[in-house]
């Protein structure tokens, strides 16, 4: 059994907790993610390394844990040289450092204990150092029970969800949910390659995008025409594996799907303040158990707080796995739901 991490950013920690959740269940693990701060431990016979980093929005490193001690001991006495040659061959580039999470390690401190792991490392392996494009990065994540000495890979799908966020597709409507809260709700619903993904209010595509990218069959329906042609705009960039439809939810023109990732209209721009999207997704609730062939967790939706999404779903006999709620600004919470079956 090897130790894996992931280190997530920390805008929304509930969120990314739940993100990672629900990939390891998509891998070979060996219990749950245990949580240090931002920093997630996950034990494994597989490296669930490369597909987590492929698929989580909100994980920004991720890697192998080479060593772990206590925070009062001495890094050096627990480092062997087989765990450096292991780690790096002697003809690639590496770089070193620190993270801190409320540590009691002063600056001067990290950067002479990167400065001696640089020179161990070098004097073992005789690798050279780059600290702009290393092949190999050691990061040492420090707080004030552990230290932890671990090999990372930055995420490459982070600075590619900031190249997709709504400003910058082909199609842009206020209304599109941003690229990367699209990435994590449909990880939320365990999102597959070649599934059938539906969002039955799919407006300008955002979520459709990334589903599709993800590798699954996007199937979008929309009542409005213009938001419609424009999610066929933004689709048709990446790729023509997909469908959008006109229609109502009321009466969906879909007989069935794997899964159910969306984020129906609400806010303060309707007059009714959400009445009629709640009788939208209720409709939707209702019509959910026919439609689906997944079971556990193949709802992920998102909504104001006004609307109450949790009651209505559980009124309906479904059952809610996850409520994780975001602060958009003073007048508006969004509320994430990941939803199954009984």
């Amino acid at each position: 059994m090897t130790a894996y991490f992931v280190y997530v950013s920390g805008e929304q920690l509930g969120l990314a907790k739940a993100e990672i959740a629900a990939l390891s269940s998509l891998t070979r693990i060996d219990g749950e993610v245990s949580w240090d701060g931002r920093l997630g431990l996950i034990n494994a016979l597989e490296s669930p390394v490369p597909f987590i980093l492929e698929r989580a929005a909100l994980v920004k490193e991720a890697g192998i844990v080479l060593v772990e001690i206590g925070a009062r001991d001495n890094l050096f006495d627990h480092l062997s040289d087989d765990t450096v040659l292991n780690a790096i061959k002697s003809e690639e580039t590496f770089s070193v450092r620190t993270i801190s999470e409320n540590s009691n390690f002063s600056v001067d401190e990290r950067l002479e204990l990167e400065k001696r792991l640089g020179k161990y490392i070098k004097r073992t392996v005789s690798a050279g150092v780059d600290l702009k494009s290393p092949q190999v990065r050691f990061i040492v994540i420090l707080n004030r029970n552990h230290i932890r000495l671990c090999k990372a890979v930055g995420s490459k799908l982070r600075p590619m969800l900031r190249e997709r966020e709504p400003g910058r597709k082909p199609f842009f409507h206020p209304s599109m949910m941003n690229a990367t809260l699209a990435r994590v709700m449909c990880n939320l619903a365990c999102v597959m390659p070649d599934e059938i993904v539906l969002d039955p209010f799919c407006g300008g595509g955002g979520i459709l995008c990334e589903a599709f990218l993800i590798g699954a069959k996007s199937v979008g329906v929309d009542l409005n025409w213009q938001l419609l042609t424009g999610s066929r705009q933004n689709l048709s960039l990446i790729g023509s594996d997909y469908n959008v439809v006109q229609g109502d939810v009321r009466h969906l023109p879909v007989h069935e799907c794997d899964c159910i990732v969306t984020d129906p209209p609400y806010g303060r721009a309707s007059s009714t303040r959400g009445a009629r999207a709640i009788g939208l997704v209720e409709s939707l609730f209702e019509r959910a158990d026919a439609i689906l062939r997944r079971r556990d967790e193949s709802i992920c939706i998102c909504g104001s707080s006004e609307m109450n999404l949790r009651d209505l779903a559980e009124s309906k006999g479904l059952v809610v796995s996850q409520f994780l709620q975001i602060r958009v600004h003073r007048g508006l919470v969004r509320e994430i739901l990941s939803i199954g079956f009984q």
